[in-house]
This record gives C-alpha cells, sequence and structure tokens, in this order.
C-alpha cells in the first residue's frame, strides 16, 4: 500500500504527456444522472473509445489496434498467429472481451485470441483499464475490451465498401450496409481476409513457413423502437477462421487450427416512469480443431456453449440519484477431445448507487454477489468519487475487487487438469488526474493492484507442466493519456498518444512476470489538407523477460516500430479515398514473443468508397 500512495503522489506531480491515436473519452462533462442517461456507464474510471475512424486506418486485426492505439501488450506468436494481452501487467485470461456487453472469452483457456477478432465489424471498441469484475464477472482483473456495435435511426440507406491488398499476397475486403428510419435500424457487415503471410524474417535468409491464413466474420445489428417507451435490438456475428501455425524451426511438422464461433444477443429496453429495464439473452458457441499434422485427418477438438441472461433495473429517486439492482445467470457446456465433459452455472446480484451530490463531485458504490457450483460465493465491490476541481482539472479515485475462476482446460483437461483449483482474488486501487484545455486533454492515472492465489502452470517431479494457485503477485504502475487538436483553415493537425510505467512482481522471488514490459509508449501524428489526409502511428515497446527468473540471457530487446499511411479523398462529396501504407517503415528486427519474428517493411494500399 506504501507503493501505491507513492504512485498517487508521483501521479499528482508528473507532467509527462503521452499519446494514443484514438477518438477518445476520457473526461465526463456536465451530465444529469437519468435512467436513460447512466445505463452500463461508470464515472469514476477511465474508458478509451477507438471510434470507427480510427479502425479503418488500422490493420483489421484486434492485435494491430490495441498495440498502435493503448496501453495494452500483446504477445503475437508471429504476424496473424495467436496473440494474446497483456493489460496492467496481468495475465491475458485476466483480461476481459465483451461483446456488446456480454463476456465472449472462451470457457477453454479463459482469453480471447485477439486475431480472431476482425474489428470492422464494429463501431467503435471501448478500452477500460482495471478491475471490472462488478460489471462483466470473472477475468475482469486486468480490463476490459469492449466490442460495440451502434445503432442509428434515421440516416436512410448507406454502403461502404473497403478493399485492401498488401504484401505477401495479403487482402481484405469488407462491406458495410446501413438502412434506417424513424423506427428501425439495420446494419449488416460482411469481412473476408487472406494472406499467405510468407514473410521474410529480417536480417536471416529463413521466411515465415506454414504460415498462411484466412478468416470471414459475419456481423449483424438491428433495432426497432417498437413505441415510445420500448425498444428492441437483435445482435449476430459469424467468426469462420483457418490458421497454418508458422514453423518454430525448419524441420518442424506443420499443423494448422481452424475455429468457428457464433454469437447472438436480443436486448430489451423499455422505460416507465422513472424506472429503465434492460434485459438482454444471449447464445455463444466456440469451437476449435487442432491438426497437429497438416497433411493427416486426425484432429483434437473443443465445444463449449454458452447461455447468458443479464437483467438490469434502473430507478432515479432524483435527477443525481440512481439505483441500479441486477440479476445475472450464465450456463457453460463444455466437451472436447482432451476435455472430461462438464456443465457449469454461474449466477449473481448485483447492486449499485450514483450519486451526483453537486455540480462538481460524484461517487458512485457497487456491488456483486457472485454464486457457483464449484468455488464458494465471494462478494465483490468496487466503489469509487469523482471531483471536479475546476474546467481545467478534475480527479478521479477508484477501488475495486476482483476475481476469475479457473477454466475448463485448467480444471478437467484429461490427465492434466486439477479440479481444486481456487478462484484468483484480486484488490485494486487508482487514482487519475484529468488536465483539460480546449482541444486539448491529459490523464495521467497511478494504481495498485494485488492478486492472491495466481493460476499458473508448474512443471511436476515428472517434469510436465499442471495448473496450481501459486504466488501472490504486486502490480503498480502508471499510465497518462495525451491527446491535441488543431485547425488552421484548410489545414488540421492532431497529436495523440499513450505511455505506461508497469511493474508486476512476484512477491515470492521478487521477480518481473515474464512478459510484461516496463515501458510502453505510442505516438500518432495526423494531418489533413483538404482532400488529403497523411499519418504516423510509432511504438516502442521495453524489453521483457523470457524465463521467470529473469536471466539476461532470456531478455528480448525493445523494439520500436512505425507505420506512414496517407490518402486522397476523391468524388463531388469525398466518398471515394484511396490510400497507401508503409508498414514497419523503419524495417525494425524485432519479435513481442521468442523466436517468432515480425514482418520488415511492407505496403498495403487500399480502396474506400461510400455510398
Amino acid at each position: 500500500m506504501k507503493l501505491f500512495v507513492c504512485f498517487l503522489f508521483f501521479s499528482i506531480c508528473i507532467s509527462h504527456a503521452s499519446f494514443s491515436q484514438t477518438d477518445t473519452v476520457n473526461v465526463l462533462g456536465e451530465v444529469l444522472l437519468s435512467a436513460k442517461q447512466i445505463k452500463d456507464s461508470v464515472y469514476t474510471t477511465n474508458v478509451l473509445v477507438l471510434k470507427d475512424s480510427v479502425l479503418r486506418l488500422s490493420q483489421p486485426s484486434l492485435t494491430n489496434l490495441l498495440n498502435f492505439n493503448s496501453t495494452v501488450y500483446l504477445k503475437e506468436n508471429g504476424l496473424g498467429m495467436v496473440s494474446s494481452p497483456s493489460f496492467r501487467g496481468t495475465t491475458a485470461s485476466q483480461t476481459a472481451v465483451l461483446w456488446n456487453g456480454i463476456n465472449i472469452n472462451s470457457q477453454t483457456t479463459g482469453q480471447t485470441d485477439f486475431n480472431t477478432i476482425n474489428t470492422r465489424g464494429f463501431n467503435s471498441i471501448e478500452v477500460t483499464p482495471g478491475g471490472g469484475s462488478v460489471a462483466s464477472g470473472s477475468g475482469a482483473i486486468g480490463g476490459s475490451i469492449n466490442l460495440v456495435n451502434t445503432l442509428k435511426y434515421q440516416t436512410g440507406f448507406a454502403n461502404q465498401l473497403f478493399v485492401n491488398y498488401g504484401a505477401f499476397n495479403t487482402y481484405g475486403i469488407d462491406n458495410q450496409t446501413q438502412y434506417a428510419t424513424d423506427n428501425t435500424s439495420l446494419s449488416l457487415g460482411l469481412s473476408r481476409n487472406e494472406s499467405d503471410n510468407d514473410y521474410p524474417y529480417p536480417n536471416t535468409d529463413r521466411k515465415n513457413e506454414n504460415g498462411q491464413f484466412n478468416n470471414t466474420n459475419v456481423s449483424l445489428a438491428s433495432g426497432f423502437k417498437l413505441n415510445k417507451k420500448n425498444t428492441l435490438n437483435i445482435y449476430a456475428n459469424i467468426y469462420k477462421g483457418r490458421r497454418n501455425f508458422s514453423l518454430p524451426t525448419p524441420n518442424a511438422l506443420k499443423t494448422k487450427y481452424t475455429d468457428f464461433n457464433t454469437r447472438s444477443l436480443i436486448a430489451w429496453k423499455s422505460t416507465f416512469g422513472a424506472m429503465a429495464s434492460n434485459l438482454k439473452m444471449a447464445v455463444t458457441t466456440e469451437e476449435y480443431k487442432y491438426f497437429a499434422n497438416i497433411d493427416s485427418d486426425f484432429f483434437t477438438s473443443g465445444n463449449v456453449q454458452n447461455f447468458i441472461a443479464h437483467y438490469d433495473l434502473d430507478y432515479s429517486f432524483s435527477p443525481k440519484i440512481v439505483v441500479t439492482a441486477g440479476a445475472q445467470y450464465t450456463h457453460n457446456d463444455g466437451r472436447g477431445s482432451n476435455i472430461t465433459s462438464a456443465t457449469r452455472n454461474l449466477a449473481a446480484a448485483t447492486l449499485s448507487l450514483k450519486h451526483k451530490v453537486s455540480s462538481s463531485f460524484l461517487y458512485e458504490i457497487g456491488l456483486r454477489q457472485e454464486t457457483n457450483e464449484d468455488f464458494g460465493n465471494p462478494l465483490l465491490y468496487s466503489a469509487g468519487i469523482r471531483y471536479v476541481v475546476s474546467p481545467l482539472y478534475q480527479f478521479k479515485i477508484n477501488t475495486s475487487k476482483n476475481f476469475r475462476i479457473p477454466t475448463y482446460n485448467d480444471l478437467y483437461w484429461t490427465g492434466l487438469g486439477n479440479p481444486n483449483l481456487k478462484p484468483e482474488t484480486s484488490y485494486q486501487g487508482e487514482m487519475s488526474h484529468i488536465l483539460s484545455y480546449k482541444k486539448a486533454s491529459l490523464t495521467v492515472t497511478g494504481y495498485y493492484n494485488q492478486v492472491t492465489d495466481l493460476l499458473r502452470y508448474v512443471p511436476g517431479i515428472d517434469g510436465v507442466f499442471r495448473p496450481e494457485n501459486t504466488n501472490s503477485v504486486a502490480i503498480y504502475g502508471l499510465e497518462s493519456v495525451f491527446s491535441y487538436e488543431k485547425k488552421m483553415g484548410n489545414h488540421a493537425m492532431t497529436v495523440n498518444a499513450t505511455y505506461a510505467y508497469t511493474v508486476s512482481e512476484n512477491k515470492e522471488t521478487q521477480k518481473q512476470l515474464i512478459y510484461v514490459p516496463f515501458h510502453k509508449f505510442t505516438m500518432a501524428l495526423g494531418y489533413r489538407y483538404k482532400k488529403i489526409n497523411a499519418y504516423y502511428q510509432y511504438l516502442n515497446n521495453g524489453e521483457v523477460f523470457t524465463t521467470s527468473d529473469n536471466t539476461t540471457l532470456d531478455i528480448l530487446d525493445s523494439y520500436m516500430v512505425a507505420n506512414l499511411g496517407a490518402e486522397y479523398n476523391f468524388g463531388k462529396v469525398n466518398n471515394f479515398k484511396i490510400g497507401a501504407q508503409i508498414l514497419n517503415l523503419w524495417n525494425e528486427d524485432y519479435e513481442s514473443v521468442l523466436n517468432r519474428p515480425l514482418p520488415g517493411r511492407n505496403l498495403n494500399v487500399y480502396l474506400n468508397i461510400t455510398i
């Protein structure tokens, strides 16, 4: 706790400006609390919103988007291969990935492969650092990523086609069609990405062998205003992908992996007087097949079906006080080649209060009573305040208790699973300082997180790795986000950036966890003149340890990667855009996972047509 106090003091005094290429929402302006406006919002933590304009300029994978636009560190086993996050120094399974508010982390691995998420099927992506188990349940220890489909009305017909082609015979096609009347909104998206992915490894005579991949994504979002008080929204998503896994050595056996994931969600929102009701019911499925020999028909597989129901009821006692009561239920049914078939039922009740005491002071409290068949009934909490000192400065303080339950693989993997595992528990605290002046804003956050019963795979006396609850971990650090915009006649300039300093330390050994960099810095410069738009992206990841004893022989060096892009708008209403990107501009020789090199300099061109 002393370290936490020190970092809070440090975050008050620090004047370091860091950046992120995003359309961001970090500061809430003057608001009145009401059942309509307060739904699914948190006022005492920070949310980074990446809008569709940023999504279009990034490569289509969630890995690439977050690499260059957030403080999240991504570990990628080669371009397009398995990719997992380290959010605020935590593990991949401690990051919750949500789809329109529904947790879609794999029930087998406990995490989401960020290279299986096509960002062009969404209108925005919300990045929320810190614990969120009260709202999102198991897994939201390091942070949450929410994939959002936004519905608009009264916009008529619109269609947007995006086509790109790049090095290594890489191409992508994305079409988004929208139609909206006064009471009906429909959005349909179709994306296809494919690549030979045979890039040469920089400074070697090798190339990326057996790295081919392709994926198809279909998304649907529809809304119906039944009357003035009731709205029905329907969402669906289908993802099908195939990847050959890149060879770690030239003589390794060729393998491949297929994914097939489906998601469907129905949401019924209604308001009556001072109350607002929100019912969500979702069905998700995940299915994988792994071929240990690409030339063989033999494979191992896993399949999980999930049913999720959420209900929240908001009541506004006044324009300044809102109470929310909710209930959640999740049913998992999993089976697979190496997993003992099992079902799991999870339920929770939530209660929260948000109170705007004055125009400058607001506080909120949230409770979640979790109940399940195997892991007891933990009581989780979150609490925070926001105080606006002046139009130029405000601060936020938030604390929470969070948890994560073991996955199917952890518990039931044949011969390896451990049915006696306990959930991980996390206690967190953070303080943010927000400075705003005209078109410039700076947010600096200091935080502390203590995780107990950390679940890790450790070798037994037979040398086989099995899951155990092992050490406690102390995580503390500093994050900052900066944005600036300036317009002068026909000229417009933007500067965005992020910086993260992260210590994630095993309390027993006093060693940094593997694949957690002490430093990460991103910056984006944008310039627009009439019909020309140019941008420069920059990423600097610090060195990471690849072994738990932190030996200097097993360090991945820091690296700096930059992208340069430009596009030209033509057509009477700028509805045609042609652009080009030079990726890894400086031809950096780098890897985010040991012995998994990423591509050197390469070119990508694209055409964007809006009707």
